[in-house]
């Protein structure tokens, strides 16, 4: 199978569905940036109208992630009647616990779908062509990949249940090493069940046992730990351009924006690009950044990072240098994997 146009097939969905995590990201961020007055009552980020508006705006625009994410991976593979197979799938996806990674596996399970109904169908008369767009596609196709997100969801669920788990075994150690964790699971798979396990778990630590809305370390380690993820490969890509290709330096802009903005899926095209030199470096620079956070005992009390909810950090200076910490750290592996490959010309 052909690497590069799996890449391309996966990228159609990024590319579609990062506007969804974009737009609806900071319009929850300014929900609660704008209520930040009430950030220890339980109504925090919908205290007034507006708020309340905007964290609902923020939350439908983000609920459309992994259906559209999976409805272009499946377009890109199978076209339009493969549109419907991959919005459905990364629906059951959403719903059933799979998330991110069940919305890539479903999106290329509709579009290859249609491809096999597609083929299975080549002899039939013209005549009935209509038949085919109108029933066969969006019936059988729809059936049949549903059935797949069955397998998926309960393939990849427990797998998520299982990372919560081991999160919450070390919720009674060093807060340092928890930190740690954090970062790396939100650089492993950008986004996917590992990233959103790590922030679920942070967001949790932000309620007290009376159910109260508390501040919280482990949600500072989150916030800060992910906008280094993107933000690392955009500095990588300003300072040593010549080892990234044309698309990638021109990425730079937007990695810089969602870096800065708390949201990991930036680093995507980076990642997919040059595995084996930018995740690793990824993954230590995020992890650095979690564990200092604790040290200096920061604490975010949104369920969200990014420059747009620095007022609701307890120490922002230290906030901003342990960012700026792991952006080094990161930057400089990548630099230390990349240095001896040739460089590319603009």
């Amino acid at each position: 199978m052909n690497t590069k146009k799996i890449y391309n097939n996966l990228m159609s969905g990024v590319s579609h569905f990062l506007p969804f995590v974009i737009g609806g990201g900071i319009l929850t961020a300014m929900a609660y940036l704008l209520d930040v007055a009430n950030s220890s009552a339980a109504t925090f980020g919908s205290s007034t109208p507006l708020c309340a508006w905007l964290l609902n705006v923020g939350s439908a625009a983000m609920s459309f992630m992994f259906p559209i994410l999976a409805g272009y991976i499946a377009y890109a593979i199978g076209d339009r009647p493969a549109l419907l197979l991959g919005i459905v799938s990364g629906v059951l996806a959403r719903d059933g616990g799979s998330g991110f990674l069940g919305a890539i596996l479903g999106g290329f399970a509709g579009g290859y779908i249609i491809l096999g109904l597609k083929k299975a169908c080549a002899g039939l008369p013209r005549s009935l062509e209509g038949i085919k767009t109108l029933l066969i596609f969006p019936i059988a196709g729809l059936l049949i990949a549903s059935l797949a997100m069955v397998a998926v969801n309960a393939l990849v669920e427990p797998i998520n249940s299982g990372l919560t788990g081991f999160l919450q075994s070390l919720g009674g150690t060093n807060a340092v090493i928890l930190g740690a964790v954090i970062g790396v699971m939100l650089a492993l798979d950008l986004g996917g069940p590992i990233n959103k396990t790590a922030y679920l778990f942070s967001v949790a630590t932000l309620t007290a046992a009376d159910g109260s809305p508390i501040p919280s370390v482990i949600m500072a380690s989150c916030g800060c730990s992910a906008m280094v993820i993107s933000t690392s490969c955009a500095v990588a890509a300003t300072l040593f351009p010549k080892k990234f290709s044309e698309s990638l330096r021109g990425a730079k802009v937007g990695a810089y924006i969602m870096g800065l903005s708390f949201f990991v899926e930036g680093a995507i095209p980076y990642v997919m690009a040059k595995p084996k030199q930018i995740l690793p470096a990824l993954c230590i620079g995020a992890a650095v950044t979690g564990a200092l956070i604790p040290v200096f005992g920061v604490t975010l009390s949104a369920p969200i990072g990014g420059l747009e909810t620095l007022p609701l950090v307890s120490n922002i200076p230290m906030y901003l240098l342990c960012f700026a910490i792991g952006v080094a750290v990161a930057v400089a592996i990548i630099w230390f994997f990349m240095r001896k490959e040739p460089d590319i010309e603009e």
